[in-house]
């Protein structure tokens, strides 16, 4: 018994069967070739812009994080430099544990500062680029501390 026998196809389905069987009969595979002579290039720039977009989506985050730990300080909520270095590490650990907060609360400016350092090997997902590994990414925020 075939196939065709016991299976009842709609005239949308023979032609696509047939071009399915011409393609698994088919030997020539000159394009199959040069796609995995290609194949390490796409793999280097899929990793590329892996490990990229994933340094500034940790470099986002910890923006966010560091300008809002400076509007807490700023309207009271922290007091001491101390209490924002380590919420800001506190809040940042889970993109880094070699992340350092540094504050620095001027009370003659009025104006509160907050310099966050991660090492980008940290933000990366695969580190296969080393010339990435020595970059350290950096954010900071400055506010006025509300009177």
């Amino acid at each position: 018994m075939k196939f065709s026998e016991w299976v009842v196809m709609s005239p949308v389905q023979v032609p696509v069967l047939r071009r399915v069987a011409a393609f698994l009969r088919n030997e020539t595979g000159a394009v199959t070739v040069e796609g995995v002579l290609w194949l390490p290039v796409y793999g280097f720039f899929v990793v590329l812009i892996a490990d990229t977009s994933l340094m500034f989506n940790g470099q986002a985050q910890a923006q966010r994080a560091i300008q809002d730990l400076n509007r807490l300080a700023s309207s009271g909520f922290y007091l001491t430099e101390q209490e924002v270095e380590d919420r800001g590490e506190a809040v940042l650990s889970h993109l880094s544990a070699n992340v350092n907060v540094d504050a620095t609360i001027d009370t003659t400016n009025n104006m509160i500062s907050t310099v966050a350092t991660i090492p980008a090997a940290d933000l990366m997902a695969l580190g296969l680029i080393t010339s990435f590994m020595n970059i350290t990414v950096t954010v900071s925020a400055q506010h006025a501390i509300e009177s």
